[in-house]
């Protein structure tokens, strides 16, 4: 609001450069994390263990909410979490049902 006060449109659409302060993950860091997520079984449960692993494998400290937008909002990744089952369940029933239930719906 105080951009357009003092020069009006102009200087609040005006291209402003980068204050050159380097990234907390490099480029070669984010490429290597890609990668990463996109193996079916290099898959992360927790932003946790990708920060874990940016440290270990590669060497890079970064703070748990840079690695959360990094992978969430600019590599548009969704971690790899299995459904909940419960513990109990029988397995031989399961697959009793899922065969009756193919019977059926056809």
């Amino acid at each position: 609001m105080a951009d357009y006060r003092a020069g009006g449109i102009e200087a609040v659409v005006e291209f402003r450069t980068s204050s050159g302060r380097t990234r907390t993950i490099p480029d070669w860091a984010v490429s290597s994390l890609k990668k990463q997520l996109e193996e079916p079984e290099g898959g992360f449960q927790r932003y946790t263990q990708i920060q874990h692993w940016l440290d270990s494998v590669l060497g890079v400290q970064a703070e748990y909410a840079t690695v959360h937008h990094l992978t969430r909002y600019k590599l548009k990744a969704k971690l790899k979490v299995p459904r909940p089952r419960n513990k109990k369940q029988d397995e031989q029933k399961l697959e009793a049902f899922k065969k009756t239930l193919l019977t059926i719906c056809n």
